[in-house]
Formats: C-alpha cells, sequence, structure tokens
C-alpha cells in the first residue's frame, strides 16, 4: 500500500511534531514531509523508496543538423556513400512541419583556424544551410546536400572533427561572422561526424613538418557539448553521432579500411551517443533513424535521481521491455536505447527504481512475527 499524504495533512503532522503532540503521525510520515515528489509513491513502511520518472516520446519545433565531414585523401567513398543516403536522413523533415537547419562543415582542417568550422555554402540557392525553404522539393534538398557532402579529398593536415565541430558552434557563429543564425538556442541540435581516421586534435608536434594540431580534447568536449553548448539542464536537446572506425581496432581491409575513431568514441561514451560502422555495406535503415532522432525522438531519458542499478524496470505503453534493448549510462544517468530499439513518436516510457540513497535499507520486520 502507498501513502498519498495531501498538503493539509503534512502540515498537521509538522504541527503536532513541534508541540510534542502525537496526533498519529507515524515515522514514515515524518519522512514525507522531506520526500514526497509528485511523481512516485513512498512505501508504507520505512524502505527503499520506489521512484518513478515518466517521459513521453515526441518531436520539436525546430532541429540544427551539422554534418562534420572528412575532407582527407582516403575519404571520397564514405562522402559519396553519405549523399546517396541523405534521403533517408530528412524524410522525416520534409514530410513534418519541424523548422530545421542543416550544414556541413570540413574535418581536415589547416593552418588557417580563421577558416576551421565555416559552413559550407549551399550550391544553387545560396546561404550556409539547407532548410524548408531550399528549393521547392525534397529533391532540391537532396541534390543540394549531395554536393556540400562531397567536400572533396583535399583538405588540410589535422582530420579534427571535434574541433571543426567546436569551431562551428562557437565563435563561427557569432555576430558577423559566417555561421551566425545557424545556431538557434531553442532548437535541438545534432553533431554527426564522418572520419575514417582518429581525433588527430592532440596529436603531438611533427618532428618533420613542425605542425601541430592543437585541437579541443574529448575531455574538453564532453562537458562543452553536454553543459555549456546549450546550457547545463538541455541534455535532451543534443545528439551526437559518429560514423566512425569500429572498436577496437578499426575495420576493412589495410587498403580500404578505417582506423579505430579514437577520440570520437571517448565522446560517444561520455554523452551517450550512436554509432555507424563506416565500414558498414547499408547506411539506409541508420540514416533514416538517426533521422528521427535530430527530429527530436529521443534515445536517451535522463533520470531525476540515481537509481540502484538493479532494480531498475523499463517499460513502454505499460509493457515492460527486455532489459537487452536498452542499457543504464552511468555517466550521464540516463537510459539509452540503440537506434533501433528507439521509442516510437508518442510512446510513453516509464522508468521505475529504488534510490541509490537508500541501498541497504529494507521494510522493517514486526519483532512479533
Amino acid at each position: 500500500m502507498s501513502l498519498r499524504m495531501p498538503a493539509a495533512g503534512l502540515v498537521v503532522c509538522v504541527a503536532a511534531l513541534v508541540l510534542g503532540i502525537g496526533a498519529g503521525c507515524s515515522d514514515t510520515e515524518l519522512r514525507l514531509i522531506y520526500e514526497q515528489p509528485a511523481f512516485f509513491d513512498q512505501p508504507s513502511a520505512l524502505g527503499p523508496t520506489q521512484w518513478r520518472d515518466e517521459f513521453q516520446q515526441r518531436t520539436v519545433d525546430a532541429s540544427d543538423i551539422l554534418f562534420v565531414v572528412d575532407d582527407s585523401c582516403s575519404m571520397s567513398d564514405e562522402q559519396d556513400a553519405l549523399a546517396a543516403n541523405f534521403d533517408n536522413f530528412i524524410q522525416t523533415f520534409v514530410q513534418s512541419t519541424i523548422d530545421y537547419h542543416v550544414g556541413v562543415v570540413r574535418a581536415a582542417l589547416g593552418s588557417d583556424t580563421d577558416a576551421w568550422g565555416v559552413l559550407e555554402d549551399v550550391p544553387g540557392f545560396g546561404g550556409k544551410w539547407i532548410d524548408q525553404n531550399t528549393g521547392t522539393s525534397a529533391q532540391d534538398k537532396i541534390d543540394a546536400f549531395t554536393e556540400m557532402a562531397q567536400v572533396g579529398t583535399d583538405g588540410g593536415q589535422c582530420e579534427m572533427a571535434l574541433q571543426a565541430s567546436f569551431s562551428a558552434l562557437t565563435y563561427q557563429t557569432n555576430p558577423g561572422y559566417p555561421n551566425e543564425g545557424f545556431l538557434r538556442e531553442d532548437a535541438n541540435l545534432a553533431v554527426i561526424v564522418l572520419s575514417d581516421e582518429i581525433d588527430h586534435g592532440q596529436d603531438p608536434a611533427d618532428p618533420f613538418f613542425g605542425l601541430t594540431c592543437d585541437g579541443i580534447a574529448p575531455e574538453e568536449y564532453i562537458p562543452w557539448f553536454l553543459y555549456d553548448l546549450k546550457g547545463p539542464n538541455a541534455q535532451d536537446d543534443l545528439v551526437f553521432t559518429g560514423i566512425v572506425g569500429d572498436r577496437p581496432g578499426g575495420c576493412g581491409s589495410e587498403d580500404s579500411g578505417a582506423d579505430e575513431g579514437e577520440g570520437y568514441w571517448d565522446v560517444i561514451d561520455g554523452v551517450g551517443g550512436s554509432f555507424l560502422s563506416i565500414c558498414s555495406s547499408d547506411w539506409s535503415q541508420f540514416l533514416t533513424e538517426l533521422g528521427y532522432e535530430a527530429a527530436g525522438l529521443r534515445r536517451s531519458f535522463h533520470l531525476r535521481r540515481v537509481p540502484k542499478e538493479d532494480t531498475l524496470v523499463v517499460a513502454i505503453d505499460d509493457l515492460v521491455v527486455d532489459e537487452d534493448t536498452w542499457t543504464y549510462n552511468r555517466a550521464t544517468n540516463a537510459i539509452d536505447f540503440p537506434t533501433e530499439h528507439m521509442p516510437a513518436e508518442l510512446a510513453l516510457i516509464v522508468v521505475t527504481y529504488e534510490l541509490v540513497e537508500d541501498a541497504g535499507s529494507s521494510v522493517p520486520v514486526d519483532a512479533d512475527e
């Protein structure tokens, strides 16, 4: 049985405590004075708190999507694959009323830091990003992105997509700078990295050329992305995806494979991001599901309190789902679904659990039993 005390009951109980009057206030009721959020039930006996978080899966009103494309000498085929599957990604947007921006920046950076993170021009239509007003049809948008994504293979010597996205979303968005207007405070944000290399932002100086890449490190990027970019409480508005080399050891053959996406994997782990092997032969389903996520359909659901992990139960639309369809992310205190198990639009997700702070407590046993 659960106790749900009205506010008036709490006042009477507190008053009775102050006056030293019994008034029938149990130890359990006194605890309720301090712990009774509207969204969980307190057990009738003093024991582990049963917590309940509820979420509804919904699309957003606006979304900004940044593709960070490696333009080094080995990336021609991968750029073609991205362009060929963009129709799968964009279909969610063109069939909706979402106000979207889609931009592309290069990941292989040179010594001219003023060019780092500058959005590519939209061919044929002008501007720096594709939106619902680009052309008159979905095909116009697909054709424009195809040219934008094929950024070439003669980029700079520092392949560092983390720095490229950092630059694109910070100083390059300032008034008077090339990306002004792309990043909007009230919009969802998705960053999608495409690279067959590690992130070279922290490489030591090259002894032959004297080159130092000097890009942002993953341990700096993660807190910036989660807490600074859009504010300390906006994690549910952020998506990070790496289309990079597999872990461990990379993927493919020596001639046409990819290195393990070191640096990018750190960020994927740190922010609860998603991953597609750049060596995959079929990108269509993943890009379709990524489009859903960029439109605001979430894979990660951040819990209000820290759970005792072995008590977690996840239900979607009143049906408890198998534990192999979700994971608990300690770093972000969230329930994460892989892209293929992401809850559908309007689904109700309920997570129940005991609080880790109550670990070791138990319901008292009557001495007479």
